[in-house]
């Protein structure tokens, strides 16, 4: 047991190495020789967990994508309405992309990759499926219309949050992530939202902007 505790505090603190290497060089500037150089360690020590910088980057990938699955299966254990829960996991992701460096690493490999590979595409999934599984609850709660196809509406919700926060990392400050994430459900809502329902998720998401947009921090 204490064997299995030391090689975990190892293989994070690898990872952890890792991630500020390549934040601050992106991935194809980054070495392992200045990982390990970082780490202290040698290079039996790397290697025992990690054969290639690819196997590295996935670890990133799918440690990073679990922190978002945990963060939204937080929002579907609560007692409010699915579209509710939607809402408020994006702003909430939002933050955590915002604030925590290994999620948004992780975010950065991916794209760094130009698609996804096995590890991030597993975990994507699941991503996928469990938006699904809110959308459906949404559309028999009567909040979203029923002629709608759940994985399609999961997709472009996923779809387009990860492509707000690359949008809001391409501005020189990179601090409207907020503003954009809003305007997005914006444009979304009139598709996909019931018209008994609209006008109350029009206000929900006004108060929701408003209680994340000053915890805004830049990426």
């Amino acid at each position: 047991m204490a064997r299995q505790v030391r090689s975990e505090v190892t293989r994070r603190k690898i990872l952890d190495a890792a991630i500020d290497v390549f934040n601050e060089v992106g991935y194809a500037s980054a070495d392992r020789g200045t990982i390990i150089e970082r780490t202290g360690m040698t290079k039996g020590a790397f290697y025992h967990h990690f054969d290639s910088m690819e196997s590295l980057a996935s670890a990133i990938i799918e440690d990073g994508a679990k922190l978002v699955l945990e963060v939204l299966a937080g929002m579907s254990d609560s007692f409010s309405p699915a579209l509710e829960n939607m809402v408020h996991g994006s702003f909430v992701a939002a933050d955590l992309f915002a604030s925590d460096k290994a999620a948004r690493t992780a975010e950065q490999l991916t794209l760094a990759f130009g698609k996804f590979n096995d590890t991030s595409a597993s975990v994507y999934n699941n991503w996928v499926d469990g938006m699904s599984a809110e959308v459906s609850r949404a559309i028999t709660e009567g909040d979203l219309r029923e002629d709608l196809d759940p994985k399609r509406v999961s997709e472009a919700i996923i779809g387009a949050t990860f492509g707000t926060r690359i949008l809001s990392q391409s501005t020189p400050d990179g601090d409207d992530l907020i503003e954009r994430l809003t305007q997005m459900w914006e444009l979304l809502f009139p598709a996909i939202v019931t018209d008994s329902s609209l006008a109350y998720y029009r206000e929900y998401l006004a108060r929701e902007a408003l209680r994340h947009v000053k915890h805004d921090p830049s990426p």
